[in-house]
């Protein structure tokens, strides 16, 4: 999954504005491979643009009367807008199977969020559904939702009923300290959950602990969990870890450096492509793209970038990789000596992707939908 953290750090209080509407044309000043650019919100850190079934949606800061967010929908082939929604305050978002889920702070009877599913195609409200947490991080998997911090709850896809949340397992809560989307993740054995000493696994029918990876010298988990085949991988600071997927036993565990910071993971075809920055003295600033066996972890590859990476998100094969600069680079593997990049510019942004799509989403208000430059 993207990692939005750095978002956390380097956007400081987004100005809040008003940018309606969209434009299907590429502009002359967009960056190499831009499909179609739109007009949209300022985004929040809360909410990466998320694809499903051919529609993108985005959320951010808005200014009107009925809130101060907004949720708009796109037709991600041309960039059309479908609908949109004005929201008090959006805490989270994900779509999956046709269906969009969006958070907002506050609720009925002292709840802290609010949960709401539309349908992606026509923005028809399917149900809503109030939880005691933030719903700050959300993702799907075998018509579930799972909704966290504070808390972590399941809720049934189909009509929001609420199947179990549990504030907190055996001492381990579930605040996210981090991106969202890199906290959260599930599959149809286990939903996992990255907190501030590692890893636990919980099942999908009643919230029971499966297992945790707690060890004394892992800082807070901030990348992952992201379960693959065999393994589950997570990152922290300068570390990443491999964990058996059924028992959380650690398989492997490589560092970059005291000084490094790991943005985002990536398993490719036989490895694992991870992305780290250094912005501290005395090493200097700058971003590096590493390849990992994925036996043992250790290096096979690294790529230099003249600046930290901030933003990092995954199509179906490719790793896409953002530096605070404004580059974005489409990576399979190191070992090929060409990677296909555009820049956007040097403010912020976020990334998010579809199966072949990547859209970047700034703070001026502008949405770009890219295919890899070639």
């Amino acid at each position: 999954m993207p990692s939005r953290r750095s978002f956390l750090a380097t956007s400081g209080t987004l100005l809040a504005g008003v940018l309606a509407g969209c434009s299907g044309t590429i502009l002359s000043q967009s960056p190499d491979g831009t499909q179609w650019t739109a007009s949209v919100p300022e985004p929040t850190s809360l909410s990466p643009p998320c694809v499903t079934n051919g529609w993108l949606a985005v959320g951010g800061y808005h200014s009107s009367q009925s809130g101060n967010s907004q949720l708009a929908v796109f037709d991600a082939t041309d960039g059309t807008r479908q609908w949109d929604i004005d929201l008090e305050r959006i805490t989270g978002l994900t779509a999956s199977d046709g269906r969009i889920y969006a958070g907002e702070r506050g609720g009925p009877r002292g709840a802290q969020a609010q949960i709401y599913a539309f349908d992606a195609s026509s923005g028809e409200q399917l149900w809503t559904q109030a939880v005691n947490n933030l719903a700050s991080a959300l993702t799907v998997s075998d018509e579930t939702l799972y909704a966290a911090n504070g808390s972590l709850a399941a809720l049934e896809t189909s009509d929001g009923t609420l199947r179990w949340e549990q504030s907190s397992i055996d001492g381990i809560d579930f605040t996210v300290i981090a991106a969202p989307d890199d906290q959260l993740a599930a599959d149809d054995t286990a939903v996992y959950f990255g907190n501030q000493g590692g890893v636990v696994a919980l099942s999908p029918s009643n919230g029971t602990l499966l297992w945790a990876w707690q060890p004394e010298d892992w800082p807070s988990t901030t990348v992952g969990p992201l379960p693959v085949d065999t393994h589950v991988y997570v990152g922290a600071d300068g570390n990443v870890a491999a964990l058996d997927r059924t028992t959380g036993q650690l398989q492997w565990r490589s560092s970059f450096g005291m000084d490094a910071r790991v943005q985002g993971v990536h398993k490719a075809e036989s490895s694992l492509l991870v992305a780290e920055s250094t912005a501290q003295a005395p090493s200097g600033t700058f971003g590096t793209l590493y390849e990992l066996s994925l036996q043992n972890g250790t290096e096979r590859y690294e790529r230099r970038f003249e600046t930290p990476v901030t933003q990092t998100t995954s199509t179906l094969d490719r790793f896409i990789v953002g530096t605070d600069a404004g580059q974005v680079t489409w990576v399979d593997r190191l070992s090929s000596f060409e990677q296909a990049q555009t820049t956007i510019s040097s403010e912020t942004f976020l990334l998010g992707a579809g199966d072949e799509q990547v859209f970047a989403q700034t703070t001026n208000g502008t949405l770009y939908a890219l295919t890899q430059p070639s």
